[in-house]
């Protein structure tokens, strides 16, 4: 439920453009995975359903797959707290190691896919699970990049406070938009991309987190090199 927050003067374009571009390499990641194992692999809330149902009816492929999709997505987020160390999103060096580990789980599991499928699912979940949880809060928006249940959430609590009180939208809600979309184009070229190339769908992500990661780190070197500057001064 998103809360009245005081905003803070701070360039949101980069803010738009990164969140859009990682929400939208979930999507692809998804719809891509969805199609090789039948299973989403960014979305716990359905992986428990199935855990639930393959329990029931005894279905030990299905409970072991889907048990596994979520211990990856797990062991994800979980090394993301080990890297980052904090939940309030602040600029260091950690979030580009981060983005460097996504692209290489992502690689792996474009290697795994010519020998063992399951494996390779296993690793797209961690590389879900991971980026999922490198920015939990953001200037006061819950963010979350790897599924929409909590995005479309909060951009219905924010539609219901407008339809009440007729304030104007403030930054959030249409960073909020502009995942949701994202992540739906993400589905589409990722189902297209595996239809034509399902061995290595996954390594054109890989890429793309890899480029964050060193423009990422590069950035931040210039920001610490130009701070150390000016204290020296």
């Amino acid at each position: 439920m998103p809360y009245p927050t005081k905003e803070i003067d701070f360039p949101k374009m980069p803010v738009f453009v990164l969140g859009s571009l990682m929400t939208f390499i979930a999507g692809y990641i998804n719809s891509s995975m969805l199609i090789e194992f039948a299973m989403p692999v960014s979305q716990m809330t359905g992986i428990a359903s199935r855990i639930s149902d393959a329990s029931i009816h005894l279905e030990y492929s299905d409970l072991l797959n889907a048990g596994m999709i979520l211990l990856g997505f797990f062991i994800g987020a979980m090394l993301s707290g080990w890297m980052i160390g904090h939940r309030q999103y602040h600029q260091d060096r950690s979030y580009g190691y981060a983005l460097l580990c996504v692209s290489l789980l992502l690689t792996i599991a474009t290697l795994f896919s010519y020998v063992q499928s399951e494996l390779s699912v296993f690793l797209a979940a961690m590389a879900c699970g991971l980026q999922n949880a490198l920015v939990a809060s953001y200037r006061g928006l819950q963010i979350r990049t790897t599924h929409m249940t909590g995005i479309v959430t909060d951009l219905a609590a924010f539609t219901g406070i407008w339809l009440k009180t007729h304030a104007p939208w403030t930054w959030q809600p249409y960073l909020l938009i502009c995942l949701l979309i994202s992540f739906i184009v993400g589905g589409i070229i990722g189902t297209l991309i595996y239809r034509e190339l399902p061995n290595i769908t996954l390594i054109f992500p890989g890429i793309v987190m890899a480029i964050l990661g060193i423009l990422y780190l590069k950035q931040v070197s210039i920001n610490l090199s130009a701070n150390s500057t000016h204290n020296i001064q």
